[in-house]
């Protein structure tokens, strides 16, 4: 039996619950509701974990060759309405227990719960998943997970995407309640294991120099990317330092944070990268943007130094190559700045210079940021400082979208809470 065009088309608007619910209505029906060809893009959206189970393992007896798998605001009850007791080494017996929602506590316990629970819809995922990209290994180019609450923490999706995501070119895990992965080696083998990847966003707290090195090595057609270091200490905290072409470059540090070296690297060898966005960057100062462009500027002087010498005239490019050079390429640009070192003036003007071709430039701060870093800054200062930079942005053809009044973060809560105790 094959499939009715005319229905195949009607089916393919469908959702995906929709479909497993239409294939149920004939035999007819079943079979135009599962031909591989409408599943190559897959999307599980607003779908409770015990239904996203099931929808996944449709689409593995179906079998389809798949090219995009997108998770969408998908979520469990059971995750979100569970609070568990907490108790304290020094409470009296006779004191009542505190609760606390199940996602607040560390990994190691939140396993400990699941089991008490017998909750195995994590195992489950991870089995279902780890068939859905075996299938699809040589297919998928993409994989977009966002939005959900399923403490993806408890699963071995990043054990399976490092084994099967050989052909993977995008990979977007964005605002899933956890600071997704913490292990920077399990990065570092996603990033040897798809060296087509072009498209990498998402925060990861296992983000450090050595990821950023491997990534500057093994994705050379990067084109957007993610950064952050949310272990990050300011420049003059980080350790080994490392002399290169005559300026000082600070090297990889045990905290885990991203210096300037590796930031620089990244800059150097992924020439295609067009979308960047860096939050809390402690390499992203005025001091280092000004050593990013002075060491751009002793690597052009050095190649000219070194070009071949033409014993005669020639018609010679007059139009100077500007995606060679490090910087060039990028078109947008997200910085922001809670709990490091903010930017003033001098930094926005060497980031003009060091990215000379953005049309898009976004930043975000408040003023709590400037109050936690220096003393005696007071909120005149602060819009004045505010304004100087939009004077400048308004000189340059960019779209130019300044947030200097965000709302207090609880990082920054914590840093002025130890400043006044300290002081």
């Amino acid at each position: 039996m094959f499939p009715n065009p005319i229905l195949q088309l009607i089916v393919s608007h469908l959702s995906l619950p929709d479909k497993l619910r239409a294939s149920r209505v004939s035999r007819k029906w079943y079979y135009n509701c599962t031909d591989p060809y409408l599943y190559q893009h897959v999307v599980f959206q607003d779908l409770e974990f015990k239904k996203l189970l099931s929808a996944m393992q449709h689409i593995v007896r179906v079998r389809p060759r798949i090219r995009t798998i997108t998770i969408e605001g998908c979520y469990s009850h059971f995750i979100q309405n569970t609070v568990v007791p907490v108790q304290f080494s020094n409470q009296p017996p006779s004191r009542p227990l505190l609760f606390t929602q199940i996602r607040s506590l560390q990994p190691a316990r939140r396993r400990q719960e699941y089991l008490k629970h017998g909750f195995e819809l994590h195992d489950q995922f991870s089995d279902v998943l780890s068939l859905l990209l075996d299938i699809a290994q040589s297919t998928l180019y993409t994989i977009k997970i966002q939005n959900c609450d399923l403490d993806f923490e408890m699963t071995e999706l990043f054990c399976t995407i490092a084994r099967y995501a050989h052909s993977l070119t995008s990979f977007y895990y964005v605002n899933n309640g956890d600071k997704g992965l913490h292990s920077s080696g399990l990065l570092q083998a996603i990033v040897s294991g798809s060296p087509k990847m072009r498209h990498f966003r998402g925060l990861h707290a296992g983000m450090n120099d050595a990821v950023l090195m491997t990534m500057a090595r093994h994705w050379p057609l990067l084109e957007s990317l993610s950064l952050c270091s949310l272990k990050s200490k300011e420049a003059s905290e980080l350790i080994g330092l490392i002399n290169e072409d005559g300026r000082e470059l600070r090297g990889a540090s045990p905290t885990g944070t991203i210096s300037n070296r590796a930031f620089w690297e990244l800059l150097t060898k992924c020439q295609r990268l067009r979308t960047l966005e860096v939050h809390d960057l402690a390499c992203i100062t005025n001091h280092d943007l000004a050593l990013y462009n002075s060491l751009r500027d002793h690597r052009e002087m050095k190649s000219r130094k070194t070009s071949k010498y033409h014993p005669y005239t020639c018609n010679e490019r007059k139009t100077k190559v500007w995606m060679d050079e490090p910087g060039a390429s990028l078109r947008n640009l997200l910085v922001t700045k809670y709990v490091t070192t903010p930017l003033s003036t001098p930094g926005f003007v060497e980031i003009l210079r060091l990215f000379p071709n953005l049309t898009r430039f976004e930043y975000a701060t408040n003023f709590y940021t400037f109050n936690n870093q220096f003393e005696g800054v007071t909120p005149d200062m602060f819009e004045a400082e505010r304004s100087a930079v939009a004077a400048i942005m308004e000189t340059r053809p960019l779209v130019y979208h300044g947030q200097w009044h965000e709302p207090i973060t609880t990082e920054q809560r914590l840093m002025a809470g130890m400043t006044s105790r300290s002081s």
